[in-house]
């Protein structure tokens, strides 16, 4: 609630990572309220409930994917550095993307259902190997990305402000990744002694993997907190190269306008 209160009062000055973080608030919200709904609906009936379960799923999904995207758009430096993703990258990151979502689908179906697929401990474990591979991957491939983009923007000498934001992204990264890690034990661990007690047979695969989730959105929420001054951690070039030929944005013009009576001032 706060931070829809705080993108709605600086509107104006969003980045493309706040709105799409807006995003990812909204849809981890639906998705809890039609789990929860699903649930309700499951207890109350002793049937599941197909399309809430379809729901949920698509929200779980889109959850992951659109944060995946937007790491992978940030972490190229587009919007800071550059002004849009390379074609050739773009390219990469759908085909990743695409495989990323078959992967999560799939794992996340046959897990809903694996006492009703009487999985043993191998075939569980052969399943979740590839999707794991995958994962670690993309995680290399988005730190890479976030460590290559530190590195410019200290090059480029941008504002130290900048360059503290970046990497404290890649510190929630690799804190996300050792928690993620724990979870993944976790879940091997109740596959190949499958003794979890029944009542806590939703937190191997439910709760562990949502509260990391949600640790790592609100750690990127705070970074990323919207205020009058957000724009400035927009595509730099861009906002020079325009100030130059064009004057720049009011903001920009503004400031200059003031740093050019003061030192009229100081010459007087």
């Amino acid at each position: 609630v706060v931070w829809i209160i705080a993108v709605a009062r600086f509107s104006s000055t969003l980045l493309y990572v706040q709105k799409v973080l807006t995003g990812l608030v909204l849809t981890t919200l639906m998705e809890a309220v039609v789990q929860y709904v699903l649930h309700q609906a499951w207890n109350n009936s002793g049937s599941e409930n197909s399309v809430l379960f379809s729901l949920a799923m698509t929200f779980y999904t889109l959850k992951y994917l659109v944060t995946l995207r937007v790491l992978m758009h940030t972490g190229s430096g587009a919007g800071v550095v550059t002004e849009t993703v390379a074609a050739h990258l773009g390219c990469k990151m759908d085909i990743a993307l695409s495989a990323f979502f078959a992967m999560q689908v799939a794992w996340k179906f046959i897990f809903a259902y694996k006492y009703r697929f009487m999985l043993s401990p191998s075939p569980a474990i052969l399943i979740t190997v590839p999707g794991t591979l995958l994962w670690l991957f993309l995680f290399l491939w988005v730190y890479r990305q976030f460590h290559m983009l530190s590195a410019t923007l200290q090059d480029k000498n941008l504002a130290s402000e900048v360059v503290k934001l970046f990497i404290n992204v890649r510190l929630v990264l690799v804190g996300a990744f050792l928690l993620a890690t724990v979870v993944l034990l976790l879940q091997l661990a109740d596959m190949r002694l499958a003794s979890t007690p029944w009542n806590l047979q939703w937190l191997p695969y439910d709760g562990a993997p949502h509260m990391v989730y949600t640790l790592f959105l609100l750690a990127m929420m705070i970074l990323w907190w919207p205020h009058k001054n957000s724009w400035k951690l927009g595509y730099s070039e861009h906002v020079e190269q325009q100030e130059t030929e064009a004057g720049g944005n009011d903001h920009r013009v503004e400031a200059e306008q003031i740093g050019a009576n003061d030192q009229k001032e100081e010459e007087l």
